[in-house]
């Protein structure tokens, strides 16, 4: 099962992403956990998932972010949602995107 963990400044775009993103999991049979949150709460829900996938708005926050994971010992992937994803609310694209890196990961 993935586990991906979405987030943005309230969480609110991601959601949507994050509801687009079960709906092509559930269609194509990808079992997916899959949560979306404000940027607020990153830290205190990260651990329970196999990669961070953030909104493109929180790029300049990515090293800060980046730091406090690997603070607490964790190995979460960290990606950005492109632009052209995040403004189309392309969940469908941002699952393969994960699909792709996850797979692609050393185990």
């Amino acid at each position: 099962m993935y586990k991906i963990l979405l987030a943005c400044g309230a969480g609110c775009s991601s959601g949507l992403v994050a509801q687009r993103m079960r709906k092509y999991a559930k269609k194509n049979n990808i079992e997916a956990q899959i949560r979306a949150v404000g940027d607020a709460e990153i830290i205190n829900c990260v651990e329970d998932y196999d990669i961070l996938m953030l909104g493109p708005h929180l790029q300049y926050e990515l090293p800060k972010i980046t730091a406090s994971i690997q603070a607490k010992g964790l190995a979460t992937i960290i990606r950005l949602i492109t632009k052209e994803q995040y403004a189309a609310l392309d969940g469908e694209s941002v699952l393969k995107d994960v699909v792709r890196v996850l797979d692609e990961a050393p185990k």
